[in-house]
């Protein structure tokens, strides 16, 4: 389970589990290892779709637009001839 990952020498090893966090509430934070919120959640819409779902209403803390908006916008994106 999980993906393998390079360490340090360049070989890969397995984790045990890949846990991606996308949102704690209202939290911003930025460390050299973790950003939260995830800096392309609301690119991505197998993201997006679900929690619209559960929480179509949440305020992205940094983008101030709520979940459904950004996917709103994400759709709109897609459909839009290139």
């Amino acid at each position: 389970m999980g993906r393998s990952n390079k360490s340090t020498n360049a070989n890969y090893s397995d984790r045990i589990i890949d846990i991606d966090l996308i949102m704690a509430g209202n939290l911003i934070l930025q460390t050299e290892r973790l950003t939260i919120p995830h800096p392309l959640f609301h690119t991505r819409d197998f993201v997006l779709m679900p929690l619209c779902e559960i929480a179509p209403e949440r305020i992205h803390p940094v983008i101030g637009k709520t979940i459904r908006r950004l996917k709103e916008e994400l759709d709109q994106k897609k459909t839009q001839p290139e």
